[in-house]
């Protein structure tokens, strides 16, 4: 029950059937938490973040310092949830697009990289709320401590032909 109040936050009224971050958000806070991220991990995560009805996805620190005290509540529960939940999906595609390197499926790891990085930038924006902002910045580091190690790995391989 619990999870459908969550879905519904700060007076949000969407009709329209629930997008893929709505639906994987869902089967989280059913105690799905394997599947859920699986899902959101196979989509650009960065489109469905805007696509979400969650409001705290589209605010800002001042927007959400307006908000009363128990809209401001129930916004730091969402986001107490959905930060672990981008983030272990957010992980999921860097190892998607670390395997894709290692297979030489080049291509299919530059377009998995882009989508992180469009991820990244958009949760860093200065028109998000701060927490979304160090979550961006969280990935942002694993992402950059993947592609280092990457590029050591082919550097170290080439010397060694």
């Amino acid at each position: 029950m619990l999870g459908l109040l969550v879905l519904l936050p700060l007076g949000c009224q969407q009709v329209s059937d629930p997008g893929p971050f709505d639906t994987a958000f869902a089967l989280q806070q059913a105690g799905q938490a394997d599947q859920a991220s699986a899902l959101l991990a196979a989509e650009d995560i960065e489109k469905c973040l805007r696509e979400s009805s969650l409001v705290t996805l589209k605010m800002s620190e001042a927007e959400f310092a307006t908000r009363s005290n128990s809209e401001r509540t129930q916004g730091q529960e969402e986001m107490l949830l959905v930060v672990p939940f981008v983030k272990r999906a957010a992980y999921q595609q860097i190892e998607t697009m670390q395997a894709a390197e290692e297979a030489g499926r080049s291509a299919e790891s530059k377009q998995v990289q882009e989508q992180i990085q469009r991820l990244i930038n958009t949760l860093q924006d200065k028109n998000k709320v701060l927490l979304y902002q160090q979550l961006g910045s969280g990935i942002q580091k694993k992402l950059d401590q993947v592609t280092a190690n990457n590029k050591t790995d082919k550097t170290a391989s080439k010397s060694v032909d």
